[in-house]
């Protein structure tokens, strides 16, 4: 008869570790669920900020280009115009010229 009780009090501690281990089991799923999230979250953050950096060098390096090509306009309109005034008589007035 001391086995029964011996057994039964065996069996109570084996299901209380085994509610336990399942309780604990639960909570680091939930853990691991959180970072995974976490992890998730974090890569979409950064894929969204490598994106958005990424714009803004793009438009900054088309800022730059137009800036050159404004630059380059303006020298090549400022060659035309000192031409134009070196060819014009009214502004380079040469013996025997009419303006």
């Amino acid at each position: 008869m001391t086995v029964y009780p011996l057994a039964a009090a065996l069996f109570a501690a084996l299901t209380v570790c085994a509610g336990v281990a399942w309780w604990r089991l639960r909570a680091l799923q939930r853990v691991i669920r959180l970072e995974r999230a976490t992890v998730r979250l974090t890569e979409a953050a950064h894929h969204r900020d490598v994106e958005a950096f990424q714009r803004r060098i793009q438009a900054a390096i088309a800022e730059h280009r137009a800036t050159e090509l404004r630059e380059q306009l303006l020298v090549e309109a400022e060659q035309i115009v000192t031409a134009e005034y070196a060819r014009t008589t009214r502004h380079n007035p040469r013996k025997g010229d009419t303006p």
